[in-house]
């Protein structure tokens, strides 16, 4: 039997594998599409591995698959749930580093409550770059995308490209109420002009630049997961978006309201992304190894 944990940020959650403890499974791939199903599995948006460090500036290391099977780069909710996690195990104080794909990210528990394994944790996620799957434009954060033969709905603004390390797509629409979601999400997820497929954020703003909390209601196609709760990567890449575009103002918290929850990101005038959220354990339990 595999011991794992239920975590969540904003309901997007993960079966999280405690590898300080327990070996690394051969085959995470698999391991996740079985353990990730809501029916037959455990149920979750992916699978993580809490695994040991490999250098001594951090204090941990994690590896993320998406549902579907494929290896994520980023994932800001599922890192705020480790954090907690190696935090209230006594593996890290308050402030530590957390290695991920290409990258360490600093971690900055705000609360803990370790008697109901929740906490409020914030982390840096470093600065927006740009991954340009069909041409160099490295001078931009960002860039526009040509969607247009798309049936879209009716955009507040041309759709924008946004790396986070990680592939998003946001395109500001002005009712989410009027988006056929279930149809626009795959079909740009999926799309030719991102061959390592892309997150999808549809955006409304609720409110206009100048007012002083702004705030941006969205909702996800998660690529490799479909529709989430909250994506924290997510969530980074519409405030950079919206500020580029100038939808939203700059160095100043910003409310990102998922269907999960609420987030805030900050894009400061160094150039730097931190996301803040909640995290919290669901439950804990054991899952047979023989179908991982």
């Amino acid at each position: 039997m595999i011991p794992f944990i239920k975590m969540h940020g904003c309901g997007n959650d993960y079966v999280f594998l405690d590898c300080f403890s327990n070996p690394v499974p051969k085959d995470p791939s698999t391991l996740a599409v079985n353990i990730s199903d809501r029916n037959r599995g455990v149920g979750g948006d992916g699978l993580v591995l809490m695994m040991p460090p490999e250098c001594s500036n951090v204090v941990a290391r994690m590896r993320m698959f998406n549902s579907d099977g494929s290896e994520g780069s980023l994932c800001g909710n599922a890192l705020r749930c480790m954090a907690m996690w190696l935090h209230q195990s006594g593996l890290a104080g308050l402030e530590f580093r957390i290695a991920m794909s290409d990258r360490l990210m600093p971690v900055r528990i705000l609360h803990s409550d370790g008697q109901h394994r929740v906490a409020r944790v914030r982390i840096e996620v470093g600065s927006p770059i740009v991954q340009n799957p069909s041409a160099a434009e490295k001078a931009m954060f960002f860039r526009k995308v040509d969607l247009s033969h798309l049936l879209l709905p009716e955009l507040s603004h041309p759709p924008v490209f946004v790396s986070m390390g990680n592939p998003h797509t946001i395109l500001f629409v002005r009712s989410l109420d009027a988006l056929d979601f279930f149809t626009l999400g795959p079909a740009i997820e999926c799309h030719p002009e991102f061959p390592n497929r892309t997150n999808v954020e549809f955006v409304e703003i609720q409110s206009v630049k100048s007012e002083a909390s702004p705030r941006a209601k969205v909702r996800v196609w998660e690529r490799g997961s479909g529709e989430t709760m909250a994506c924290g990567s997510g969530a980074c890449a519409v405030a950079v978006a919206g500020v580029a575009s100038r939808l939203l103002p700059n160095s100043i918290p910003i409310q990102i309201e998922m269907r999960g929850g609420n987030l805030v990101v900050i894009w400061d005038q160094f150039n730097s992304v931190f996301l803040e959220g909640p995290a919290e354990e669901a439950f804990r339990g054991f899952f047979p190894a023989d179908i991982g």
